[in-house]
């Protein structure tokens, strides 16, 4: 009995409004032909499936014109990596001699190395991600097609460049740790 008395005063309050504010079929088919006479004058926009197909998605990120960017044939291998010219580090890696003159001539070899390998990840990395946002940006199946065979290509660089930056990291840091052993030179930290 308790349960059904909530329930009895819900459905009595909902009866009590509709008695206090009620509104005939009447008064509504009235309102409506009043919306549909002051909709009258105005056009109304239709959109079909053609529209719909002609429309072409803008990319998400706009970025301002600058140097082209290479396509993938133009993209050096890494084993024509160590050809490009690449400019000195800005900040010096720790444990390296003081003067690079005076280094072993390994160590130039090596640093140049990890060097140019950070470079092709980081090149491969913006080429990945400009190639999904173009892939995310199209409708067309078949250029969908040719940009994830792109992104596959793409993809299976990257992991040998980041192997190949690995590999170079851990030759150089090998390298510095027998350079260290050896007495007579001079370490900044």
């Amino acid at each position: 009995m308790q349960a059904k008395r909530p329930l009895a005063l819900a459905f009595l309050m909902v009866f009590l409004s509709s008695l206090l504010f009620p509104q005939t079929l009447a008064e509504i088919a009235q309102k409506e032909r009043e919306r549909r006479a002051g909709l009258k004058g105005k056009k109304a926009v239709v959109i079909t499936n053609a529209d719909l197909a002609k429309l072409r998605k803008k990319p998400a990120l706009e970025t301002p014109p600058g140097p082209p960017a290479p396509e993938a044939d133009e993209i050096a291998a890494p084993e024509n990596i160590l050809t490009a010219p690449v400019e000195p580090p800005e900040q010096p890696v720790t444990g390296i001699p003081a003067s690079t003159d005076s280094a072993p001539p390994g160590l130039k070899t090596l640093q140049e190395r990890l060097d140019k390998a950070q470079e092709y990840v980081e090149l491969l990395t913006l080429k990945m991600g400009a190639l999904w946002q173009q892939f995310y940006s199209q409708e067309d199946m078949t250029t969908k097609d040719a940009v994830q065979q792109a992104i596959a290509e793409t993809y299976i660089k990257l992991e040998k460049a980041q192997e190949d930056e690995i590999q170079a990291r851990r030759d150089l840091e090998i390298f510095l740790g027998q350079q260290k052993k050896e007495p007579g030179s001079i370490w900044i930290r």
